[in-house]
């Protein structure tokens, strides 16, 4: 429980006690010196005494809370609009952008205001549009891992992106709060490392099948052709040996195309972009 939300109607109570435990016997004193009338002015004074006491009493408490108040908010405001990550807040029932800070207009290529005139539909492809639809009706409310999403800057640039969410109201409405993290490198890096691996399992696999039963026929023919008696069989094997070696020659030279292809998506120059 918050015991500043104690403070005043406290301090209003111990006042008013204070003020009653020390009137009331100075009064009953000047009582015994006073008239009706003289007692009606003492009393009515001593009343008008107690509010103007209590009246700066609330003012200063009511001041030094706004104070706390106005410095949390400010806090608040500038982790918001400071914070690295990109962070928005938009309504849940039309969508549309209410809040957004410096890190998200740097990242998405949108003013403050340009921004503001948008729904979050719009810094996605249309094929992620009812997945998003999807996300905001049936995800929890509270602190949410929403996974990785296909975003689109004002530049038509693809990004992935890591997505927080939490509900929370804003200026009175339902809304979300959304903190998105760039990981389009790191994504664009492991599609890179499967594409590597696929290759180089299919190298693997021409080295140890395809290279292998074609040397192997070929070895197998010398032998028959040195023991062959019949000149009409040597010429047979012969040939049988140009085709064996023609395949493994087909066999090296689709190897050596996958190693270059495996070369070239290395270079981060052409590192492929694919959504």
């Amino acid at each position: 429980m918050n015991l500043r939300l104690f403070k005043i109607p406290v301090g209003f109570l111990i006042v008013g006690i204070l003020w009653a435990l020390y009137s009331h016997p100075l009064l009953a004193n000047l009582d015994k010196h006073l008239n009706a009338t003289g007692r009606e002015i003492v009393r009515s004074l001593n009343h008008l005494g107690f509010v103007a006491v209590t009246a700066i009493v609330l003012y200063f408490q009511i001041k030094k809370q706004q104070k706390t108040i106005l410095f949390s908010e400010e806090q608040y405001r500038n982790l918001f609009e400071r914070n690295p990550s990109p962070l928005w807040i938009f309504r849940t029932d039309n969508f549309r952008f209410v809040k957004v800070n410096k890190a998200a207009t740097k990242m998405y290529g949108y003013s403050e205001y340009e921004f503001l005139s948008m729904s979050v539909m719009d810094i996605r492809p249309e094929k992620e549009v009812e997945k998003l639809i999807h996300s905001v009706n049936n995800f929890s409310a509270d602190l949410s891992d929403q996974g990785v999403w296909k975003h689109r800057t004002k530049h038509g640039k693809l990004i992935y992106a890591s997505i927080f969410t939490n509900d929370l109201y804003f200026e009175g409405k339902e809304c979300r709060m959304v903190m998105a993290t760039d990981i389009t490198d790191t994504i664009l890096k492991e599609e890179r490392i499967k594409a590597q691996n696929a290759a180089l399992h299919e190298i693997a696999w021409l080295n140890s099948h395809e290279v292998r039963k074609s040397l192997c026929s070929v070895i197998s023919l010398i032998q028959l052709t040195k023991d062959s008696q019949s000149e009409l069989e040597r010429r047979q094997y012969i040939t049988m040996m140009e085709q064996c070696t023609g395949e493994l020659d087909d066999v090296l030279i689709k190897t050596n195309k996958r190693v270059d292809e495996l070369k070239e998506h290395d270079d981060p120059a052409h590192e492929p972009v694919t959504f």
